[in-house]
């Protein structure tokens, strides 16, 4: 962009506006195919996240007398966290707005009569 910021890359809050608004509609059998992804996705988010700060505090408390196997765990997770840019925090706040959205498009759908 030009003036250096950086596109938005999660719309939680424009995803739940339109579903309250009702112009977001999902008919309910690929609402739930959406929502069990999103699902299985915050839980791969949640488990690296959960890793990172368990890294963190791996080298923090072992200072210079670090075991190579958690100098590599944190190397390897400080690397990650940098090509993230902190985006798994964010998706930790904006995926379940996503999942929600969902739910409510999925009530959205007009009913069909049997």
């Amino acid at each position: 962009m030009a003036d250096g910021s950086t596109p938005e890359r999660f719309a939680g809050d424009l995803f739940l506006d339109l579903a309250a608004k009702g112009w977001l509609v999902v008919e309910p059998a690929e609402a739930a195919r959406v929502i069990a992804s999103l699902e299985r996705t915050l839980e791969v988010v949640r488990s690296r996240a959960h890793r990172t700060e368990v890294s963190r505090r791996l080298r923090s408390a072992a200072g210079d007398d670090i075991a190579p196997e958690v100098d590599r765990l944190v190397v390897d997770t400080v690397f990650a966290e940098q090509i993230m840019a902190g985006t798994w925090e964010r998706a930790l706040v904006e995926l379940p707005k996503y999942i929600e959205a969902f739910r409510m498009a999925a009530r959205n759908a007009p009913r069909r009569e049997p």
